[in-house]
């Protein structure tokens, strides 16, 4: 047998292998216990007579439920264990469990950590062989939540760690505990309410965050009760996006998320109203899977509906035991046939999994072939955003709808794409308000590939610009700019998208396209075999075979790359 040296590329897999396993370690498993389907509720309600499981049919779901160390005794951990949860995880069902003090203290004030670090631990104790999931909090940037006063974000990282060891002290049979950072309330600072926007808590909180300080996150996402279906579809999803955005902002794309509460309420409280809700609720989580299955995309584990129960009270207007026998039947007019048949699509949980960046901040190197592009957009006129003219005057700008707003950019064959730059509004010296605040980038091969998240971004400093560079170019013939949240209002305002590529042998102008402008060039520059070029002259952006001179190979390759008239 000969002696050989060690195999440089299973020393390759072998490392690729490590750090593979190295950033799964980061990810909490799945347990068993938990619900394999992307359905959930917000408060499973009475065990006595629950019409979930027939709601469901017969899917075990999630359900995030309320535990209060402080309050009255039916919020308790051992009275809901006895009375609700062991029912509910007997039937199937996986708990979310929002873990607080009382209502207005949802983390404790300071003087009562030390009390309530221990009822946590017992709470922990005495729901362990239910429940394995938990969220500390809720809504933090309210000033409701914390007794009217502003808890800051360093307040609750301190308390939340504090906690999450409290918890983790005591083992789970279902498996690992995971312990989520709490729901921000989404949407902008309202004075006497929300005294932080949520995407910016959210970025405040993730800034002092390390990665072994938690296990995943929770999420809130609303769409407001005066628009349609559509409009209604596309501020939810805006809701989420943004946040997404700001985790992965952060690096922390790869863990699990928990939409514990969404909803788009009944208000008023009429047939067509609850229509419109009715089929929101089906379409909108047809388009939680859409993104759930997208390369590169932060998955969302489950979906909560706020809320279950019925409620005659404040929450009427969310409650789909409430409005159940309100209004007509069938799944377009009745929030729960409207559960019922999306049950019946058998969407699954999505699954955290390590996100590997492609892009890095920098500026990318080759031409910006944007203006050689087609375009299309989902409102507005977007060839303005690729016409080389960075000003007021020449913008793409959408319909003042919810968003996500669109634009997308299409080559006639595959280009290896470098990077790209987006000019925001204030690149062209507007109010840097109108700044987008996030929005993604996405590229497909073709027309029938799913879009790839190459860039999901939350541009919270509000920069007038945003370059990003492929870590290894990237073969694509379709980009597409998702904005997610414009900035201050619902216009997307982007004076200039540039996508670059490697220079293209046979494209002289570097336009992106190799047409009869590039014909004559190489007509000029056909010398044949025996006249050399030197490095770096115009001719050689014909020579395709690398031999400095331009002769009947070249010309084969051009013909071949030819996509002019």
């Amino acid at each position: 047998m000969c002696a050989t040296g060690p195999d440089p590329n299973r020393i390759l897999r072998l490392a690729l292998s490590l750090l593979t396993a190295t950033a799964l370690l980061m990810t909490p498993l799945r347990s068993a216990a938990d619900s394999p389907w992307l359905y959930g509720i917000h408060w499973y309600g009475e065990p006595v007579g629950s019409q979930v499981e027939a709601m469901t049919g017969g899917k075990g779901i999630w359900s995030l439920e309320t535990v209060q160390t402080n309050s009255d005794l039916w919020w308790s951990a051992a009275w809901q264990r006895d009375y609700r949860f062991n029912t509910m995880v007997q039937r199937g069902h996986a708990l979310i469990v929002r873990i607080e003090r009382n209502w207005g203290e949802t983390v404790p004030f300071p003087q009562n950590v030390p009390a309530y670090l221990i009822s946590v631990q017992q709470a922990a104790a005495e729901l362990a062989s239910v429940a394995h999931i938990w969220q500390v909090g809720n809504e933090m940037n309210i000033l409701a939540e914390w007794g009217g006063q502003v808890l800051t974000p360093q307040q609750y990282v301190d308390t939340f760690r504090q906690v999450r060891s409290a918890i983790k002290s005591v083992a789970s049979p279902l498996g690992e505990q995971v312990v989520l950072i709490g729901p921000v309330s989404p949407g902008d600072l309202v004075p006497g309410v929300r005294h932080t926007g949520g995407a910016e808590y959210l970025s405040a909180v993730c800034a002092l965050l390390d990665p072994n300080d938690f296990d995943g996150f929770a999420l809130h996402a609303y769409a407001a009760p005066w628009h349609g279906v559509a409009d209604s579809r596309g501020e939810f999803q805006a809701g989420y996006l943004t946040q997404l955005a700001v985790l992965r902002e952060h690096g922390f794309a790869g863990r699990p998320v928990h939409l514990t509460e969404w909803a788009r309420s009944v208000e008023p409280l009429t047939a067509a109203s609850e229509a419109v809700s009715a089929q929101f609720l089906q379409a909108a989580l047809v388009d939680l899977h859409g993104w759930n299955t997208l390369p590169l995309a932060q998955p969302i584990t489950a979906a909560c509906w706020f809320i279950y129960p019925y409620d005659s009270g404040a929450w009427q207007s969310f409650s789909i035991g409430f409005l159940r026998t309100l209004h007509p039947p069938g799944a377009a007019n009745d929030l729960w046939d409207a559960f019922h048949a999306a049950a019946a699509m058998n969407l699954p949980a999505g699954v955290a999994a390590p996100v590997e960046e492609p892009t890095t901040a920098a500026v990318p190197f080759g031409a910006n072939i944007a203006a050689a592009a087609g375009v299309t957009t989902s409102s507005g006129n977007g060839a303005l955003a690729v016409d080389g003219v960075v000003s007021v005057a020449s913008k793409w700008t959408s319909a003042p709808t919810p968003g996500p707003h669109w634009l997308t950019l299409e080559w006639p064959t595959p280009r290896r794409l470098t990077g790209f730059i987006v000019r925001h509004a204030g690149a062209a010296g507007e109010n840097p308000a109108f700044n987008t605040t996030a929005f993604a980038i996405q590229t497909r091969l073709d027309a029938a590939d799913p879009w790839r998240v190459d860039l999901l971004t939350y541009n919270g400093a509000g920069s007038a610009a945003t370059a990003r560079a492929y870590v290894q170019p990237r073969l694509a013939r379709f980009v597409r700019l998702l904005i997610v949240d414009p900035g201050v209002d619902t216009y997307a305002r982007i004076p200039e998208f540039e996508v670059y590529a490697a220079p293209m042998p046979g494209d002289f102008d570097q336009n992106g396209v190799i047409d009869e402008t590039d014909l004559l060039y190489f007509e000029f520059c056909a010398a044949g075999p025996g006249v050399a070029f030197p490095l770096g002259h115009l001719c050689l952006a014909g020579d395709f075979d690398g031999d400095l001179d331009l002769d009947m190979a070249d010309w084969a390759a051009f013909q071949f790359a030819y996509g002019g008239p």
